[in-house]
């Protein structure tokens, strides 16, 4: 309840006695100083509370009241205090997260207007930094005396009559000259995601940025903001309407600077998870705790636990930045269980956003201009999903079925992890240090093994390449692995019914635990390691790790003559694979087998999407076609135009594949290479049995 009998001057009182008890004279001397640069001074919850109980419940229950009064006693010690007011403003840091002032967006309700209250969730949007008018200054037309109004947010109020002479016949005339103006900037905070069930629409709420502290929050930071819940009416016109608005004006804000500092571990917690991170088998013990309902897939489970943690983000002194997190694409046919990943992965880690590609644009992925209300008809920054799970992670469905132009956008975020604006007048640059845990179906429905990765999904190359690792999932029958696969699923959907009966009669018929479908770690408690591990583990290469990773790059870029089977971009996939399973190991150094590890999933998916006849090339991935046959490409366009200025004409198909079986290609490879190059616009017929180069 608000205490409003309290008298003005006993309330100043008790500041002024808490000053004197706590000691923020230098804060104060310093103040002074540096005013009017900054106009804050910031005062700790803690010390009010333990100086007097009573009179921060009071604080909190009457903010504006026990603040404004505060305010008046600072700039008066400080010696502002004149015919024109100088703005002061009191900050509480320390505000503790407990119930009664931290709330959730959506339990925020009528009882808390007007209260000191803090919030924690992303921002959505925000205007540009405006000045707001905060003293005005009217001037009266028959005396010539200025006349002084405290203005408050949003609508203009004009005095009735001159302070001076009293002159009340017409409207007095603004001056702003002689008027006071205060930054103000309006933002959106969106609660966290994490802290909503799956069917629940994430709640917003606006908040106000006045003075020092406006400029210093943008799209896509997550932040805890302290305030005085204030209530705005609503109008129809001219016509003023019963319901109100809430809007958070803010005292302060506090960014976040860990990945998942809202993922809380208590002690019990720490000695668990150091006792996890003893067990020789913790990496294998994560990968069955990834949806162990899925039958099989070892090695991709093993790649997502390794995703959770990510390598390790440095910024080199030259100012260039290498990406520690990982990005794994997903193609292959439909029921083989990647959206069921997907959804699992999301549930796991400790920070996540998923996306679907068909209800996907750019501006949903990255950042959007818009222009509404909120704005008050200016544009103003939207955060999409990649800027929204800043330091966190993206699944993203159906990538396939997302336009080309929309995929493009995803270049930046995946490798400089930031997002560039240049939309309406807006130039910004957001932050996207996420991983991307991506799925697609090939573009015929099934994938052909006979073919390339590039010819079965649209993905312009740039794309892939940025993708650390590629999984293709193919569904081939195979006696025996369907045996167990359908033994699997039954059983999963037996247990299922069973579930659902003892919960709906609440009989309990003592089934027997089936331990393949129980995860070895729980998910909270995977939550809680991974959270562990990315905020106090930060692993460094051995020597040991260094020789193995240096010695097998050279000996893979070597061994397959005139092809590339690898690049730098795939060396540095592998360190931050090797990191990753480091931390998930707590522990602080690289190891030789962790190394190992992550050559090991580099091999299998390059051999998977790379490799033609045996032999793995990383053009395959990059550009659709091997090195082999990218010769083999150049020497039937030098043969048709060989053909063709000798003969001043069209060569003849014929003769063209005469020509051609003298060079050692067959007649099938020599169609193979003609449809090739026909598709990608080097050569036509002209006619059925001609065959040109276009000029």
């Amino acid at each position: 309840m608000i205490n409003s009998d309290i008298e003005a001057d006993t309330i100043k009182k008790r500041w002024q006695d808490f000053f004197d008890q706590y000691d923020y004279d230098d804060q104060i001397n310093n103040l002074r100083s540096i005013y009017p640069d900054e106009k804050s001074l910031y005062v700790s919850y803690n010390d009010i509370s333990s100086f007097d109980s009573e009179f921060i419940d009071n604080l909190m229950d009457d903010p504006v009241r026990y603040m404004d009064i505060g305010e008046n006693y600072i700039r008066e010690n400080i010696g502002l205090y004149n015919n024109r007011a100088k703005r002061i403003d009191v900050r509480l840091i320390d505000v503790p997260d407990i119930n009664g002032i931290k709330y959730e967006i959506r339990n925020v309700r009528s009882s808390n207007v007007g209260t000191f209250i803090s919030i924690s969730g992303i921002i959505r949007k925000n205007t540009e930094v405006l000045p707001r008018l905060e003293r005005a200054a009217f001037k009266c037309p028959a005396c010539g005396e200025l006349t002084y109004v405290q203005e408050s947010y949003q609508r203009l109020l004009e005095p009735i009559a001159c302070d001076k002479c009293g002159y009340n016949k017409g409207k007095l005339k603004l001056i702003p000259e002689e008027s006071e103006f205060v930054d103000t900037q309006k933002l959106e905070i969106q609660e966290n995601p994490d802290n909503i069930d799956g069917t629940s629409q994430p709640q917003r709420i606006t908040v106000i940025m006045e003075d020092d502290i406006t400029g210093k929050i943008f799209p896509g930071d997550r932040v805890t903001i302290s305030g005085v819940l204030k209530a705005d009416q609503k109008h129809l016109g001219n016509i003023m309407l019963t319901e109100f608005n809430i809007y958070l004006y803010a005292n302060n804000f506090k960014k976040e600077t860990k990945d998942f500092e809202n993922i809380q571990i208590n002690d019990e917690d720490e000695r668990n998870i150091k006792k996890l991170s003893k067990d020789p088998d913790i990496i294998k013990k994560l990968s069955k705790s990834i949806a162990p309902s899925i039958y099989g897939l070892e090695i991709i489970k093993t790649a997502l636990v390794l995703q959770l943690f990510g390598g390790e983000r440095k910024l080199m002194k030259d100012g260039t930045k290498i990406r520690g997190d990982i990005h794994i694409l997903m193609v292959g046919d439909p029921g083989t269980a990647k959206s069921q990943l997907l959804r699992y992965m999301t549930m796991i880690s400790p920070r996540s956003v998923f996306a679907f590609g068909k209800g996907s644009s750019a501006a949903g992925l990255t950042a959007a201009a818009v222009r509404d209300d909120f704005g008050e008809g200016r544009w103003t920054l939207e955060a999409g999903a990649l800027v929204l799970a800043d330091n966190g992670f993206v699944a993203i469905d159906e990538l396939d079925k997302m336009d080309e132009r929309d995929t493009a956008s995803m270049h930046e975020a995946m490798e400089q992890q930031s997002v560039t604006i240049s939309k309406a007048g807006i130039m910004a640059t957001l932050k996207s240090r996420c991983s991307i845990l991506a799925a697609a179906n090939p573009k015929f429905g099934r994938y052909d093994p006979l073919k390339g990765i590039t010819e079965q999904i649209d993905f312009p190359p740039p794309l892939l390449s940025r993708f650390d690792i590629i999984f293709k999932l193919i569904d081939t029958p195979n006696k025996e692995m369907d045996g167990k696969l359908a033994d699997h699923i039954l059983k999963t959907h037996q247990l299922g019914e069973i579930y659902k009966g003892m919960e709906n009669n609440n009989v309990d018929l003592n089934i027997p635990q089936e331990d393949e479908f129980l995860p070895e770690i729980e998910k909270d408690m995977i939550r809680k390691y991974v959270s562990y591990a990315k905020n106090r583990i930060f692993p460094r290469l051995s020597h040991e790790a260094i020789d193995i990773l240096r010695d097998e790059y050279v000996k893979t870029r070597s061994s397959n003559g005139d092809s590339i089977p690898i690049t730098a971009r795939q060396l540095e996939s592998t360190i931050r694979l090797a990191e990753a399973a480091a931390k998930a190991r707590l522990s602080t150094i690289v190891t030789e087998e962790d190394a190992l590890l992550a050559k090991s999933i580099v091999d299998y998916y390059l051999k998977e999407v790379s490799s033609m006849n045996g032999k793995v090339d990383i053009d395959i991935l990059n550009s659709g076609i091997s090195s082999r046959q990218r010769n083999e490409l150049e020497i039937v366009l030098g043969i048709i135009k060989e053909l063709r200025e000798s003969k001043g004409k069209s060569p003849e198909l014929e003769e063209v594949m005469d020509a051609l079986q003298s060079k050692g290609i067959s007649r099938d490879k020599a169609e193979t290479d003609i449809s090739k190059l026909k598709a990608m616009g080097e050569i036509y017929q002209p006619s059925d049995k001609r065959i040109d180069v276009l000029r």
